[in-house]
């Protein structure tokens, strides 16, 4: 009976692991805790800044051949236990067409000076509505952070069928708790 008690709580904390999905639409952080082995282990991480990245108002719109827009993301692991970014997924609203035409890089950005920056995904922003999956360089521990650059633009050869359409992109960041070398998915 102890040891069925244990493997419930083992595949329990494993799959709880695998779904701890962070939206950087402005939203409370997410968390989560689970009885572990009697310990309790807080799984926890805030956004910086918490409010949308991009908006027309303040960046204005996106045209072909505009350059870049750059925006920074930090990631705060306020839990008890390090994480590796492991996925994006993206969810749209409005004119999801446009979201073929934007090019989308995300950068996970080195702890000094020194360290280069690790390419997470470039892409069209379409795509990250399947859900990409992404090799995290850096293990976070509690009270550190990890940055992530997030640079949009419309490529200069995007037609004129992109005119006049606006979408919303929410863009969830999957994490690992504990983070692994070993392949294994998210």
């Amino acid at each position: 009976m102890i040891k069925k008690k244990v493997i419930t709580l083992a595949l329990s904390t494993t799959l709880l692991l695998l779904i701890i999905n962070i939206l950087t639409s402005n939203q409370p952080p997410a968390s989560a805790c689970t009885i572990h082995l009697g310990k309790k282990i807080k799984f926890d991480m805030e956004l910086s800044p918490k409010v949308p990245l991009f908006h027309p108002d303040v960046d204005g719109y996106f045209y072909p051949g505009r350059p870049k827009i750059t925006k920074y993301l930090k990631l705060i692991n306020v839990g008890d236990l390090p994480f590796r970014i492991c996925r994006f997924n993206a969810s749209f609203s409005g004119d999801i067409y446009l979201a073929t035409g934007l090019q989308i890089e995300i950068l996970e950005l080195g702890k000094g000076r020194g360290e280069k920056p690790n390419l997470l995904y470039n892409g069209t922003l379409i795509d990250l509505g399947e859900g990409i999956n992404v090799h995290g360089k850096r293990a976070v521990p509690p009270k550190e952070s990890v940055t992530l650059k997030i640079s949009v633009w419309m490529p200069a050869t995007a037609g004129n069928e992109y005119q006049g359409l606006t979408v919303t992109a929410d863009i969830s960041i999957t994490v690992r708790f504990p983070p692994s070398h070993d392949g294994m998915k998210c």
